[in-house]
């Protein structure tokens, strides 16, 4: 399989390394967001630990060798999240969270992590 953003010396093309780069520090970002979210009372906060533990190789992966086949996981990962989000934002404030009020701080800078790589998924796909 060849990469979307390889030379023919097996090295990846400056521009596809920090697009790469940058796309994982967002997903890291994005770990830490739904770190931040658990809450110790609630079994259901065991997803948002999973959550974490999903951007974790996408950022990884992005980090080392950003291939076009790690730039279309993570796109539709980050696709993925926008719709449960979606779906998150549209129901009452109850049954998101106990007691919140609405979506918080958090869940709006975890939209915008992911927004900003998906962004940057796109300008990858254009590069090639």
């Amino acid at each position: 399989m060849t990469t979307v953003s390889s030379r023919s010396d097996g090295l990846i093309a400056p521009h596809a390394a920090v697009l790469g780069r940058a796309a994982a520090v967002l997903a890291v970002g994005s770990a830490l967001v739904h770190l931040l979210l658990v809450d110790l009372t609630a079994l259901g906060s065991l997803a948002m630990v999973g959550m974490a533990l999903v951007c974790l190789p996408c950022a990884w992966h992005l980090w080392r060798h950003p291939t076009g086949s790690v730039w279309a996981l993570t796109a539709a990962a980050d696709a993925a999240m926008l719709v449960l989000h979606a779906q998150m934002l549209s129901a009452p404030a109850e049954h998101v969270h106990p007691g919140a009020a609405g979506p918080g701080t958090l869940m709006w800078s975890g939209l915008a992590l992911v927004a900003a790589q998906l962004l940057l998924a796109a300008l990858a796909a254009v590069r090639r």
